[in-house]
C-alpha cells in the first residue's frame, strides 16, 4: 500500500488546514517528520490511521485529541487520505465526533462522526466512485481492501511512539494476544473452548456439593495466599478465626504505613514545585543579563546610528537652496554668452568700449540701463508679490497641521500608556476561561465513568433476577429429580415383590428351575397384574438419571449466578443508584460549565489578538507622526523666514511710488520700451548676475543654519527617505529593547536573585520519584492485604455454607477430556504444556524471530541474537506460554532478558522484531505489499555508529521499493535526510508544518 496525499484541518495542535504530498517525499525512499517535542508529529500518525479505521495509532491516545482546541468552534475538523494498493486508488475523509455552535442561540450541539469513500481513477483525481457514506462500513471496506485490521496496520505499517517496544518487552500472553490479532488463530482457540467445553458437560455428572467444596477452599486458598498445610491446620484448630484475624491485622498495618508514605509524597512534590520556579527564575534572569550585555555592546554603533539620522534631517533643509544656486549660476553663464556675442554686433553711431564687452553709453543708454535694471528687478518682485497671498494661506495650514498631529500624538500616547493594563485584564479574563475549560474533559470522563456505575448497578439488579429464577429452576428440578427417584423405587420393589411370579412365567417342562434346580414344576407362581417389566424399570431408572443430571445442572448454574451476583455486590460496595444519579446530575453542571467556558475562550482570545493588533497600529501611526512632526516644523520655520525677507523686498522697491510692484513694473516698462537691444541685454546679464548672487546669498544662510561647512558635507549626510526611516527604525528598536530588559530585571521574582542558585531539579524529580515508587509498592501492599483479608472472609463464610453438601465423585468422562486436556494445556498429559492455539502461533512467532534476526544482525553488528524460550517470563502470572523471549550475547556468550537491554539497545531490537513482524504478516496475508512504514521516535537514543547501522538496514528496506518515514527531532537525521515535513509550534501553543522534497 503506498499514501498518496493527506490533508487534515483543525486536528490535534493544526488549526488550520494542512496537506502532504507523500507520493513527492517518498520518491527518494526516505523522509522525515521532524519538529520539536510535543508539537504534533505523532498527530499526523493518528490522522492516518483515524482517516482509514476511524481508530488512534496509540493504544492509550484517547479520541478527544483529534479536535483542535485552537480551532474556531464552527471550523469543522476533517482528515482526508488517499492511498493506493492492488485494489486501486482510493480516497477516504472522516470527521471525528465534537461539539459545534448551535445554529441558532448560544450553545453547542454535538456533531456524529462522518466516513465517506471513493474509488479514483487516479491520485490526482476530483471525484469518483462513492464506495460508502457508513463510518462502520467504510472502516469494514478499509480493512478488505487493505487486507489489514487495525491492529495488523499498526503493527506493520505505522509504528507508533511507544508502542512497537512494547511487543518485545511483553509478557507471552500479551504477545499471544497479539499474533492472534495478526495471525488470525481465533479458529484453534475457539476450538480449544469448544472442547473444554464438552469437558464441562462430562463433568457435570460429578457431583456438584463435592465440586462446590473444592471451588470454596480453592477460593479461600486463593483469597488468604496462605500455604494448603497451613490453611488446614487452621480451619482444624478453631475454624479459620485466627487466621481471619492475622490477615485483618496485616491490612490495617499496610493502611497506616500508606498514610505515612502519602504524606511524604505530599512533602516532596512541594519541594519539587519550589525548587521548578527557582530554576525558571535564574533561566530569566540569565536571559536578559545576556540581552543587556548585548544591548551595552551595541550602544557605541546606536550613537553613530543616532547621530547620522540627525545629520541627514538637518541636510534635508539645505537640498532646495542648493538646487536654486545651480539654477542661477547656469542662468547667469547663459546671459553673458548672449551678451558676449550681442556685444560684436553695433548700430550707426554707436559705439563700444574699447575691450568689446558693452557698447559706449550716453544719457539715454544710461537711463535705458536704469530702467532695464528697475524693470528685471520689480519682474521678480511682481511673481514674488503675487505668491504671497498662496504662500501666507499654505504656511498657516501647515502650522495648522502641526498642531492637529501633537494632539493626536498625545491621544495615541494616552492609548499607549493605558493600553498594558487593558491587555493584563484581557488576559486575567481568557486564563480564568482556560482553567475553566480544561475540566471539560475531566468532566466528561467522570459523566462516562458513573455511567457506568449505574449500568453495574443495572446488571447487578439483573444478575439478581437471575439468580431468583436459578433458585426456581433448582427446587424445581430437584422436586422433579426426588418424583423420578420414587417412581423408579416403586416399579423396583414391586418388580422384587412379584419375582415368583416373573420367573415362573419363563419355566419350561423339562428344564431346570434357575431357582431349585427341579425339572418339574408342580405349582408355579402366577404373575400379578401390575407386575412391572424390565423394559419398565430400565425406563425409570433412565427418567431417574436425567432428572438428577438437570438437577445437578440446576445447582451448578444457581451457584455460578450467586457467585457473579456476589461479585458485583462486592465491587459496588455501598454504591446505591441515588449517589450515582446526584453525581449525574452534578457532573452535568460540571460539563455545561466547562463547555460555556470553552466557548468563551476563544472569544477571549480573539479580543486579545484585536487588542495586540489595535496596540501594533496605534503604536506605528505614533512613530509617523514624530518623524512627519519633526520634518514639518524645520520646512515651516524655513517658509516663514522666506515669506518675511520676501515682504520686506517688496516694500523696500515700492517705497511709496505706486501700489503694487504690478503697476510700477507697467510704468517703468513704458520707458524699457524705448531702450535699445543691446542695453536690454546687457541689463539681462546684469540681472542674472544678481539673482545668482542672491540664490549664492540664500545658500550661503542655509548652510549657516544647517551647521554645515559646505555642501560637499550636506551631500555626504543627505539619505534616501527609505534609509532614513530603516536607520530610525533601528534605533527604536534599540530602545524598546533596553526598556524591556530594564523591566524584566526588575521583576520580583528576577530581583531577588543573585545569580549563583541552584535549582537542582533532578535531585527533586528523582526523591519525588522515590517517594511515589514507595507509595506504589505500599499502597499495592495495602490494596492487597486489605482485598486478601476481605475476600478470605467471605471466602471462609462460603466454605462453612457449603461443608454439608459434600458427595462421591461420578466416573471420570474420558475421551473428550483427554482431547480438552491436551488442547488447554490443562494436565500433564500436555507435554509442551502449551494450547493448541498457542503451538500454531509458536511457529508463526519462529517466523517472526527468524525475521528479525536477519536485520537485527546487522544492526547491533552481530551480537544480538532474538530466541524464542519456554520458560515463564517474569511478571508472567500464568503457565508458560512459549512465547517468550531472551536476547542471545554473542559478545559475552550470555542470554539476556529484553528487558535488561539500554534505550538503543531497546530501539533497534524493538525495530527489527516489528520489521519481521511486518515481514511475516505480509507473508502471510498473500504478499500483499506494503509499501510504507512510519517509524515514530527512538533515534535520539542510538550513538552515531548503530545509527549508521540501524539507517543502513532502513536504507537496504526502502531500496527494495518501500518507503520509510521517520519521526524524529534528532540533528542528525536532519542533516541525513533531505526529504522532510517540518512541524513548527506557534506562540499560541497550535502548530504549523510544511513539506520539502527533492
Amino acid at each position: 500500500m503506498n499514501l498518496h496525499r493527506l490533508t487534515l484541518r483543525a486536528i490535534g495542535p493544526y488549526a488550520g488546514e494542512h496537506s502532504i504530498d507523500f507520493a513527492a517525499l517518498g520518491a527518494s525512499g526516505t523522509f522525515l517528520l521532524e519538529g520539536p517535542t510535543g508539537s504534533g508529529k505523532s498527530t499526523i500518525i493518528d490522522a492516518i490511521v483515524f482517516a482509514l479505521y476511524g481508530g488512534l495509532a496509540g493504544s492509550a491516545s484517547t479520541p478527544d485529541r483529534l479536535r483542535s482546541h485552537h480551532a474556531a468552534p464552527d471550523v469543522e475538523p476533517f482528515v482526508e487520505l488517499v492511498f493506493e494498493n492492488g485494489a486501486g486508488v482510493h480516497r477516504i475523509r472522516r470527521t471525528p465526533a465534537y461539539r459545534r455552535p448551535k445554529a441558532r442561540g448560544t450553545g453547542t450541539t454535538p456533531a456524529n462522526a462522518t466516513a465517506k469513500l471513493w474509488r479514483l481513477s487516479s491520485p490526482d483525481a476530483v471525484d469518483g466512485e462513492i464506495v460508502s457514506i457508513s463510518t462502520q462500513e467504510a472502516g469494514a471496506e478499509v480493512s478488505r481492501i487493505l487486507g489489514l485490521t487495525r491492529q495488523q496496520f499498526v503493527q506493520t505499517v505505522v509504528l507508533p511512539q511507544g508502542e512497537f517496544a512494547a511487543f518485545l518487552r511483553s509478557t507471552g500472553e500479551k504477545r499471544k494476544e497479539v499474533l492472534q490479532s495478526l495471525f488470525g488463530t481465533e479458529i484453534y482457540e475457539r476450538t480449544t473452548a469448544e472442547l473444554v467445553d464438552r469437558r464441562k458437560v462430562a463433568n457435570a455428572a460429578v457431583a456438584a456439593a463435592d465440586r462446590d467444596i473444592e471451588l470454596a477452599r480453592a477460593r479461600l486458598l486463593e483469597a488468604s495466599g496462605l500455604e494448603a498445610e497451613a490453611l488446614d491446620e487452621g480451619l482444624a484448630a478453631d475454624g479459620g478465626v485466627a487466621l481471619l484475624g492475622d490477615l485483618e491485622a496485616q491490612a490495617v498495618a499496610a493502611s497506616a504505613q500508606r498514610s505515612r508514605v502519602v504524606e511524604a509524597r505530599d512533602a516532596a512534590r512541594r519541594s519539587l514545585d519550589r525548587v521548578r520556579a527557582l530554576g525558571a527564575a535564574l533561566d530569566r534572569r540569565a536571559d536578559l543579563t545576556v540581552r543587556r550585555t548585548r544591548l551595552d555592546e551595541g550602544d557605541g554603533e546606536i550613537a553613530t546610528v543616532r547621530s547620522r539620522v540627525a545629520a541627514a534631517t538637518r541636510a534635508a533643509t539645505v537640498t532646495d537652496a542648493l538646487a536654486a544656486v545651480t539654477r542661477a549660476t547656469e542662468a547667469e553663464r547663459d546671459a553673458a554668452s548672449r551678451l558676449a556675442e550681442a556685444a560684436g554686433v553695433v548700430a550707426d553711431g554707436e559705439t563700444t568700449a574699447a575691450n568689446g564687452e558693452a557698447p559706449l553709453r550716453a544719457d539715454v543708454a544710461a537711463r535705458r540701463d536704469a530702467r532695464l535694471s528697475e524693470l528685471a528687478l520689480l519682474t521678480e518682485a511682481a511673481r514674488t508679490e503675487k505668491a504671497l497671498p498662496g504662500r501666507r494661506t499654505a504656511l498657516e495650514a501647515a502650522e495648522q497641521s502641526l498642531v492637529d498631529a501633537d494632539e493626536r500624538r498625545r491621544e495615541l500616547d494616552a492609548h499607549l500608556v493605558a493600553a498594558p493594563a487593558v491587555r493584563a485584564s484581557l488576559v486575567v479574563e481568557r486564563d480564568a476561561l482556560a482553567d475553566a475549560s480544561t475540566d471539560l474533559v475531566a468532566a466528561e470522563q467522570a459523566t462516562a465513568e458513573a455511567r457506568l456505575r449505574l449500568r453495574d448497578l443495572d446488571d447487578l439488579d439483573a444478575l439478581g433476577r437471575a439468580v431468583d429464577a436459578a433458585s426456581a429452576r433448582l427446587a424445581d428440578a430437584s422436586a422433579a429429580a426426588l418424583r423420578a427417584l420414587d417412581d423408579e423405587a416403586g416399579l423396583r420393589r414391586r418388580q422384587i415383590e412379584g419375582m415368583a411370579g416373573h420367573l415362573a412365567a419363563a419355566l419350561v417342562v423339562g428344564d431346570p428351575c434357575p431357582v431349585c434346580g427341579s425339572r418339574e414344576h408342580p405349582a408355579p407362581a402366577a404373575p400379578g397384574t401390575e407386575h412391572p417389566t424390565d423394559d419398565q424399570v430400565e425406563a425409570a431408572s433412565r427418567t431417574s438419571r436425567a432428572a438428577e443430571a438437570r438437577q445437578r445442572e440446576s445447582a451448578a448454574r444457581h451457584a455460578t449466578a450467586e457467585g457473579r451476583a456476589a461479585e458485583a455486590r462486592r465491587a459496588l460496595g455501598d454504591l446505591t443508584r441515588d449517589d450515582v444519579e446526584s453525581d449525574l446530575a452534578r457532573l452535568a453542571l460540571r460539563v455545561a460549565e466547562a463547555t460555556r467556558a470553552r466557548t468563551a475562550l476563544a472569544a477571549s482570545e480573539a479580543a486579545l489578538v484585536a487588542h495586540d493588533r489595535e496596540v501594533d497600529e496605534l503604536r506605528a501611526e505614533r512613530d509617523d507622526l514624530r518623524e512627519r512632526a519633526a520634518t514639518g516644523r524645520e520646512r515651516v520655520a524655513a517658509d516663514r523666514r522666506a515669506l518675511l525677507d520676501d515682504e520686506a523686498e517688496i516694500a523696500r522697491l515700492l517705497d511709496g511710488r505706486a501700489p503694487t510692484i504690478a503697476e510700477l513694473t507697467a510704468a517703468v516698462g513704458d520707458g524699457v520700451e524705448r531702450d535699445t537691444r543691446l542695453l536690454t541685454l546687457l541689463d539681462a546679464a546684469t540681472v542674472a548676475s544678481d539673482a545668482a548672487t542672491g540664490r549664492r546669498a540664500e545658500l550661503a544662510a542655509a548652510l549657516g543654519r544647517s551647521g554645515f561647512d559646505d555642501v560637499d558635507q550636506v551631500a555626504d549626510a543627505a539619505l534616501e527617505a527609505g534609509d532614513l526611516a530603516a536607520l530610525e527604525a533601528r534605533v527604536s528598536a534599540h530602545e524598546r529593547e533596553r526598556a524591556i530588559v530594564a523591566a524584566g530585571l526588575v521583576e520580583p521574582e528576577v530581583a531577588v536573585l543573585a545569580g549563583d542558585e541552584v535549582a537542582d531539579v533532578p535531585s527533586a524529580v528523582e526523591a519525588l520519584d522515590r517517594v511515589e515508587a514507595e507509595l506504589d509498592e505500599v499502597t499495592d501492599r495495602a490494596t492487597r492485604t486489605g482485598d486478601r483479608a476481605e475476600r478470605s472472609r467471605q471466602a471462609l463464610a462460603a466454605l462453612e455454607a457449603v461443608t454439608a453438601a459434600a458427595d462421591a465423585a461420578v466416573e471420570h468422562a474420558r475421551a473428550v477430556v483427554r482431547m480438552a486436556n491436551l488442547a488447554s494445556a490443562s494436565t500433564g498429559e500436555n507435554v509442551k504444556g502449551v494450547t493448541l492455539g498457542t503451538y500454531v502461533l509458536l511457529r508463526r512467532f519462529d517466523e517472526v524471530v527468524a525475521a528479525a534476526n536477519v536485520r537485527l544482525s546487522v544492526m547491533s553488528s552481530g551480537r544480538y541474537e532474538l530466541a524464542s524460550s519456554d520458560e515463564r517470563e517474569v511478571g508472567s502470572r500464568s503457565r508458560k506460554t512459549g512465547l517468550s523471549l531472551v536476547i542471545r550475547d554473542a559478545t559475552t556468550d550470555t542470554t539476556r532478558d529484553p528487558g535488561s537491554f539500554s534505550g538503543g539497545e531497546t530501539f533497534y531490537a524493538s525495530l527489527s522484531l516489528a520489521l519481521g513482524l511486518a515481514d511475516v504478516v505480509q507473508a502471510e496475508a498473500g504478499g500483499l505489499e506494503l509499501g510504507t512504514l512510519f517509524v515514530d521516535e527512538g533515534f535520539g537514543s542510538l550513538d552515531p555508529e548503530t545509527l549508521d547501522a540501524v539507517m543502513s538496514e532502513l536504507g537496504r528496506l526502502s531500496a527494495s521499493g518501500r518507503v520509510i518515514g521517520i519521526v524524529s527531532h534528532v540533528d542528525e537525521l536532519k542533516q541525513r535526510i533531505a526529504d522532510r515535513v517540518e512541524v513548527r509550534r506557534r506562540p499560541d501553543g497550535s502548530s504549523v508544518l510544511r513539506s520539502t522534497a527533492g
